[in-house]
């Protein structure tokens, strides 16, 4: 067996799977079809992501919230009321932080910034584990399961074996295909832009 658990995806959610199952007497390999450069220096791609308090707290757990600040000392930003609009209508939902028991609904931060500290705490697990195996650069080819593992060729003729196989390969993705699981996706014909902003005046 070549691995306990093979993750295919070295996106947020592959990496951060990776950095929480470190240390647990496990072997871990991350598939991920980028080079290497491109994932441990993530390029800012517009993209901010809204965090919910369980998330957060998951980032905290594993490290990555410091590591963000480190970074970035005003990564996140609150996200303390949302107000839904439906176009021109005037009338809106209102979604306010008094609904729970903290000052906001959650947190705002740049997808990048997620990656970074994503891709350095795995470098840490590496460092102090040595339980992950990094396979960058390498398209995935036949994947299939038997009853003792599963397996995935790559590209370059190697075959890899796995107790455990995650799809974390994008909502597209073609790990999930190969095996053959469907997905029901919805076009709701509405693009959302999600990003902070600095005001002259107050808002509230």
């Amino acid at each position: 067996m070549d691995y306990d658990i093979l993750i295919v995806g070295a996106g947020p959610a592959g990496l951060i799977l990776a950095r929480a199952l470190s240390g647990k007497g496990l072997r871990i390999g991350i598939l991920e079809q980028q080079a290497q450069q491109a994932i441990a220096e993530p390029a800012f791609d517009g993209r901010e992501i809204a965090l919910t308090h369980r998330s957060a707290n998951t980032l905290r757990q594993l490290g990555l919230w410091q590591r963000i600040e480190q970074i970035e000392p005003t990564a996140f930003s609150q996200l303390r009321d949302a107000k839904v609009l439906n176009g021109p209508n005037p009338l809106g939902m209102v979604i306010g932080h008094e609904l729970s028991p903290r000052s906001e609904l959650g947190w705002l931060v740049s997808n990048h910034l997620i990656r970074q500290g994503a891709w350095d705490c795995v470098q840490d697990s590496i460092a102090i584990h040595q339980d992950i195996t990094l396979l960058t650069g390498q398209k995935t080819g036949r994947i299939w399961s038997d009853e003792q593992a599963a397996h995935v060729t790559l590209e370059d003729g190697r075959v890899l074996k796995a107790r455990l196989l995650v799809a974390a390969d994008s909502r597209f993705s073609t790990t999930r295909r190969a095996m053959g699981l469907a997905a029901d996706m919805y076009d709701f014909g509405h693009s959302m832009l999600v990003c902070c902003m600095l005001h002259q005046k107050p808002h509230h």
